[in-house]
C-alpha cells in the first residue's frame, strides 16, 4: 500500500519503481509487477513510466490508505475480491501498460468512455495524459457490497466520481449512455456478455451490441474490447466460439482476446 505523502515531495522514477515492486506481499506478485515495469520500459517513453507516479500525486492517498485498512481482512480471505484493487502500487503500473498499448500517452486528446470502469485506474491514467474520460459500471444494486464500497471510494480518491454513470448492459437493449461522440470506447475483462453463465452471448447479441456501440462513436472512433477467457466452453479458441470469432474478424482485428473495431477510417492518434 502506498504511504500517504505530500504531493510536493516527488519521487525519482527509480524510487517509484523500487517502492512499487518491494511493496508487494509475495515473490510471485513482485515478479508479476517487475514484468509490468519491464514491459513499460519497452515503450521507451519516460512520460509513460512516470505516469503511475503522476496519478498518485493527484490522488487522495490518505483515503485509499484508510480503505485499505478497512478492507485488509477481506483482501486476505478473498484475494480475488474487489478489495484487491486497493493496491494502487500494482494497478496503476498495470493500467499504464494499457495506456501504452493503446498509444494514449502519445496521442492527441481523445474523448474516451471506459465500460465497466470499476475503480477507475484506467480513466485516471488516461486523464493524466490529457484525455477527456468518462466511465460506466453496473448500478450499486448489482454490485457486491465489497465492489460497491471499493469502487466508490477509489473513484472519489481519484476525483472521478462525477464522471462515472451507473448502467447495466443487457442483451438486445441499447445502452443509455450519458453522452456520445466518443473517439475511443474501451471494455477490459468483459463480463457484461454473461461471461461463464449458461446464456453467454453469441453472435446475435454481439452484433446488436457492437452496432449500438459504434453508433456512439465519432467518425474514425475505435471500439477496443478485451475478452475474458472461458476455456471450459471454448477449449481451442479460449475466448469465443468460431462464429463469434468470424463476426469480430469481419468488422475489425482480433489478436487473441483483444478485439479492435473502427468506425470508418480511424483518425491517427499518435503525434508526430
Amino acid at each position: 500500500m502506498l504511504e500517504t505523502r505530500a504531493a510536493s515531495a516527488p519521487q525519482s522514477l527509480l524510487g517509484s519503481i523500487t517502492r512499487s515492486v518491494l511493496s508487494q506481499d509475495s515473490a510471485e506478485r513482485r515478479l508479476e509487477l517487475a514484468k509490468i515495469w519491464i514491459a513499460l520500459g519497452r515503450h521507451r517513453s519516460l512520460e509513460l513510466c512516470r505516469l503511475p507516479g503522476r496519478v498518485c500525486a493527484a490522488a487522495d492517498l490518505a483515503r485509499i490508505q484508510r480503505l485499505g485498512e478497512e478492507m485488509a481482512a477481506i483482501a486476505d480471505c478473498d484475494p480475488e475480491s474487489a478489495a484487491k484493487y486497493i493496491d494502487c502500487n500494482f494497478w496503476l503500473p498495470f493500467n499504464a501498460l494499457r495506456i501504452g498499448a493503446l498509444g494514449l500517452h502519445r496521442s492527441r486528446p481523445l474523448r474516451i468512455l471506459d465500460l465497466g470502469c470499476g475503480p477507475g485506474y484506467f480513466m485516471a491514467s488516461a486523464a493524466a495524459c490529457g484525455h477527456d474520460c468518462y466511465g460506466i459500471d453496473a448500478p450499486v444494486g448489482v454490485l457486491t457490497d465489497v465492489e460497491a464500497r471499493v469502487y466508490s471510494e477509489l473513484l472519489a480518491a481519484l476525483s472521478l466520481s462525477e464522471r462515472v454513470s451507473p448502467l447495466l448492459i443487457q442483451r438486445f437493449q441499447p445502452m443509455q449512455l450519458p453522452a456520445d461522440g466518443f473517439d475511443l470506447m474501451t471494455a477490459f475483462w468483459i463480463c457484461f456478455n454473461r461471461h461463464q453463465q449458461r446464456d453467454e452471448w453469441g453472435v446475435e447479441e454481439w452484433h446488436f451490441w457492437v452496432d449500438d456501440a459504434l453508433a456512439r462513436l465519432a467518425d474514425g472512433g475505435i471500439l477496443h474490447l478485451e475478452l475474458n477467457s472461458h476455456p471450459a466452453r471454448y477449449p481451442s479458441l479460449e475466448w469465443y466460439d468460431q462464429p463469434t470469432l468470424d463476426f469480430f474478424r469481419s468488422l475489425g482485428t482480433v489478436q487473441r482476446n483483444v478485439v479492435r473495431i473502427a468506425k470508418g477510417k480511424p483518425a491517427e492518434w499518435k503525434t508526430a
